[in-house]
């Protein structure tokens, strides 16, 4: 019970402590993508926070509604939306357009899915974090939005080795790894191993911060063109 009450909210600190740092460089340099990445990581402890008291007080409407919007439905589409941003700065009006289009669909199929109090019940007897699909009807809104989590993952991992690679800013890489060992956690669901979750949640969010302090970094890629640059300009 200590660790999986522990566990959450190690993790919840974690993620709003990176948020409060992102919201930090958000207002010094007025970058999209830093406020993306701090809306995604306040919501990201928001889920871990609702873990935690489904943990302490028992599940309920309200934890488990809380912790699927904001951990299995927000999280993943803002990281996105921040990655979207860094690729194509320009369409930032589109980027923002749908993130508030996707999270007023994603509170809608919440609310418009009913939940089993049984399962949720049973849990409370046994422990662990219930399963969505258990949770949900088959066919729910809710169930329905899962996916693009998936794919909005596909785009931050993508995004990141092409970042990477690019700049050659290798630090970068550890967003996609963190992002993975995040989305990962989630297999322990199935097994009942809910502190293990958050473990795995806390790790994956702390891979994700120093990917994102390598991102802030200067690019060594273009250093390298201003020294042939210059050189080219000695020499002439």
């Amino acid at each position: 019970m200590f660790t999986a009450l522990l566990a959450p909210l190690a993790a919840t600190l974690i993620a709003g402590a990176f948020a409060a740092s992102l919201l930090r460089q958000c207002r010094a340099r007025r970058r999209h993508h830093a406020l993306a990445w701090a809306i995604s990581l306040g919501l990201f402890a928001g889920g871990t926070l609702s873990i935690a008291l489904g943990v302490a007080v028992g599940w309920n409407p309200v934890t488990f509604g809380s912790y699927w919007i904001t951990g299995a439905l927000l999280t993943v589409p803002f990281l996105a939306v921040g990655q979207l941003h860094l690729l194509a700065p320009k369409l930032a009006a589109l980027w923002w357009t749908f993130a508030g289009l996707f999270a007023a669909w994603a509170l809608f199929a919440l609310l418009s899915s009913p939940m089993d109090a049984a399962v949720l019940t049973r849990i409370n007897a046994g422990g662990g974090i219930p399963e969505g699909a258990r949770v949900f009807a088959p066919g729910s809104l809710a169930m329905a939005m899962l996916p693009f989590s998936n794919y909005a993952a596909a785009i931050v991992v993508g995004g990141s080795l092409w970042s990477g690679v690019r700049t050659r800013r290798w630090g970068i890489l550890l967003i996609a790894l963190g992002v993975v060992v995040a989305g990962g956690s989630f297999a322990f669901v199935r097994a009942g191993r809910g502190e293990l979750v958050s473990v795995f949640l806390g790790l994956g969010v702390a891979l994700m911060y120093g990917g994102f302090l390598a991102a802030a970094k200067p690019s060594r890629r273009p250093a390298a063109a201003r020294s042939k640059t210059n050189t080219a300009g000695a020499r002439t």
